[in-house]
C-alpha cells in the first residue's frame, strides 16, 4: 500500500468531539425560552471565584473514537443579558420595595455582569438571589450554566439537578442537562435527559441535535439520522447538524449522502474547518485523491486562521 493511501485510510478513522447546542435560559418554571445559536470555541470559560472555594477545569468535549473528521468546535449558548427582559411580569415596586423587585433587580444585574464578562460577580448575584428566594428555577438554571462556563461541571450538574427536583419536565433543563452530561461522556444519562425532553415537547429543536449527537459518539450511527434530520427540519440553517449528518451518513456508507451534508455545512459555514475535511475524506472514499488534498489543504489553512 503507497503511503498516500495509508494517510488516506487513517483520515477515515479521525475522531469527531461533540458539537453541542446552545443553551438557553429558563424564561419561566412551565415555559423555556429558545435563543439562537451562539457559535463557541468549546473552551471551558473562565474559572471563577465565589468565596474562596476551588474551580476545577475539566475539558468539556471527549473525544470518540470515529472513521470521519477531527475534534470539532464546542456551540453553547451562554446566558444572554437580552434575553428575558419582559419575561417575568414585574410587580410596581411598592415604597419599602418587594420581594419580586428585588428579585428582578437582581436578576437584571446579574445579566449585566454576564454581558460584560465579570464571571465571579455573576454568579455571587445568582447566588445571592437564590438565598433570597430559593424556588427561581431560571436564576438556577443561569447558575448552572455559569458554573459549566467556568469548567465546575460538578456544581452545574447539582444545580440542574436542582432544577429538576423542582420542575422534573422542564424541556430545556433537561437539554440543557443532557448536553452536558453528553460531552463528559455519560451517555445513557444523557440519553435519558434528551428523551425525558421529547416526552415533554416532540418539536424541541436542541433535543434532536443533541440526542443525534449522543448516539454518533457512541458509535450508533443508523440510530443518529432520525434526530440528525429531524432538527434539520425544524432548523434548516444549523451547520452544526448537517456537519454531524454527514458523519452519519459517511460512517454507514452512504457516500453522496455525506457529500451532499458537508457541502451544505461549508455553504452555511465557509469556514468551518472540520465540514471541510469531511468533504475530503468522501472524496479520498470516491476515488478523488487530488480534489481530496485540496479539501485538506484548505482545511488546514482555516484551521490555522
Amino acid at each position: 500500500m503507497s503511503g498516500s493511501s495509508q494517510k488516506r485510510k487513517s483520515r477515515r478513522r479521525r475522531s469527531a468531539a461533540a458539537v453541542r447546542t446552545p443553551a438557553t435560559e429558563v424564561d419561566d418554571p412551565q415555559d423555556a425560552l429558545t435563543g439562537s445559536p451562539t457559535p463557541a470555541d468549546g473552551s471551558p470559560g473562565p474559572a471563577t471565584d465565589d468565596g474562596g472555594e476551588p474551580r476545577s477545569r475539566e475539558k468539556i468535549s471527549v473525544t470518540a473514537p470515529s472513521r470521519s473528521t477531527p475534534a470539532a468546535g464546542d456551540q453553547r449558548h451562554q446566558p444572554d443579558p437580552a434575553e428575558g427582559q419582559s419575561e417575568r411580569s414585574a410587580r410596581p415596586a411598592d415604597p419599602e420595595g418587594s420581594d419580586a423587585s428585588s428579585e428582578e433587580l437582581l436578576m437584571r444585574a446579574a445579566r449585566q455582569a454576564t454581558a460584560n464578562g465579570e464571571i465571579t460577580r455573576a454568579v455571587g448575584i445568582y447566588r445571592e438571589l437564590l438565598q433570597r428566594a430559593p424556588g427561581n428555577l431560571k436564576a438556577r438554571n443561569n447558575l448552572a450554566l455559569l458554573y459549566e462556563r467556568s469548567g465546575d461541571t460538578e456544581r452545574a450538574l447539582q444545580q440542574f439537578g436542582a432544577c429538576l427536583e423542582q420542575d422534573p419536565q422542564n424541556c430545556q433543563v433537561l437539554v440543557n442537562r443532557g448536553a452536558l452530561l453528553g460531552s463528559l461522556a455519560r451517555f445513557q444519562e444523557a440519553e435519558n435527559d434528551l428523551h425525558a425532553a421529547l416526552q415533554v415537547d416532540a418539536g424541541a429543536v436542541d433535543a434532536h441535535f443533541n440526542l443525534g449527537v449522543v448516539l454518533s459518539r457512541k458509535g450508533r450511527w443508523q440510530d443518529a439520522l432520525p434526530y440528525l434530520r429531524r432538527t434539520i427540519e425544524l432548523d434548516s440553517s444549523r451547520a452544526a447538524a448537517y456537519f454531524y449528518l454527514g458523519e452519519a451518513l459517511n460512517h454507514v456508507d452512504d457516500i453522496e449522502g455525506a457529500m451532499s451534508a458537508y457541502q451544505r455545512a461549508v455553504e452555511l459555514r465557509p469556514n468551518d474547518a472540520r465540514a471541510l475535511y469531511g468533504l475530503g475524506i468522501v472524496l479520498d472514499r470516491m476515488n478523488r485523491p487530488d480534489d481530496a488534498t485540496q479539501m485538506y489543504r484548505r482545511s488546514r489553512e482555516v484551521a490555522r486562521t
